[in-house]
């Protein structure tokens, strides 16, 4: 009966690869009229971009396209509010990998933690002890499902605070350019040249939306998307605002400047405000148990000593 089952698993596992991984029709056409146009050139020697494809490795040659590929087929099951949903998060978080690869890891994780605890029991308690916590099993396979979301929002905080914590020097330097005279691209770019990390990858996505001809208004809100922080999304309206009304630019930056160091002046203030609040678990319950028994301890050794001569 086991090996049945693990033959029709098998199986199974084969026939969902194969289904997502081979091409369609239309694709082995293509490739076959391609081959054709190939053979009918008379050996005029290889395509520059062909011979490029093929010093490449075989891991980005091969491996790279089928698993896109196979992300793909699977991005197709997702609805797609959740596909846009996945996005939005993906472009808060930097980008680090695609919706198609987030979907399929979320659905992997959910599939694979299950398993490994299901084989887990089966080892410790036999095939009974599954039936016995199929609610475990159930909630590792949410855990699993939700892992990732949990590392994607891991990654739009740590973003969130590297952009927050460089926001004021990036308005310094926005704000000494414009005053020397260079305009707002211009002192952007200045920004993206000096500024790495998360805060230089947003500007420069800026610059780049403007240069294809989006106005600046709306890479400025599309910039303030990407990145859900408060001072950035105040400075984005201050901006807009003052182009739209015509006030000096120049000033309205140094109002920014000053106001952003006083909230980060304010923040830091609070921080370490929080401090003694945080220290004292650790000092409950790690710090004083030592000391008690360091210093106690000894005097309960003694105690111990005299009452057993005692008796």
């Amino acid at each position: 009966m086991t090996a049945v089952i693990a033959v029709l698993s098998f199986a199974s596992a084969f026939s969902l690869v194969y289904w997502a991984l081979c091409p369609r029709d239309d694709i082995v056409s293509y490739h076959e009229r391609l081959q054709e146009l190939r053979s009918a050139r008379g050996g005029a020697g290889a395509d520059p971009r062909e011979r490029a494809e093929m010093a490449l490795p075989f891991h980005e040659r091969v491996i790279v396209p089928i698993m896109e590929l196979a992300y793909e087929r699977i991005l197709r099951w997702a609805p797609r509010g959740i596909r846009q949903r996945m996005s939005q998060r993906l472009e808060q978080a930097g980008k680090p990998f695609g919706v198609g690869r987030y979907f399929a890891l979320k659905i992997m994780a959910a599939a694979g933690i299950p398993l490994a605890h299901s084989a887990i029991l089966t080892l410790m308690g036999g095939p009974r002890a599954i039936y016995e916590s199929v609610h475990l099993v159930a909630c590792a396979g949410l855990a699993g499902y939700f892992l990732p979301d949990a590392y994607v929002t891991r990654l739009c905080q740590d973003r969130k605070r590297a952009i927050a914590l460089a926001l004021p020097d990036i308005l310094d330097l926005l704000t000494v350019s414009v005053e020397a005279g260079l305009g707002f691209d211009g002192a952007v770019q200045k920004v993206s040249e000096k500024f790495g990390g998360p805060a230089g990858e947003e500007f420069r996505e800026y610059l780049k939306e403007v240069r294809l001809g989006k106005p600046r208004a709306d890479a400025l809100r599309s910039l303030s998307e990407r990145v859900p922080v408060d001072d950035l999304k105040t400075f984005v309206a201050s901006v807009i605002q003052a182009e739209q009304l015509g006030v000096s630019l120049a000033r309205v930056l140094r109002i920014q400047s000053e106001q952003m160091r006083l909230k980060r002046k304010q923040r830091a203030e609070e921080h370490a405000m929080q401090t003694p609040v945080k220290m004292l678990f650790p000092l409950v319950l790690f710090v004083f148990p030592t000391i008690f028994i360091v210093l106690l301890g000894p005097m309960a050794i003694q105690a111990l000593t005299l009452l057993s001569r005692g008796r």
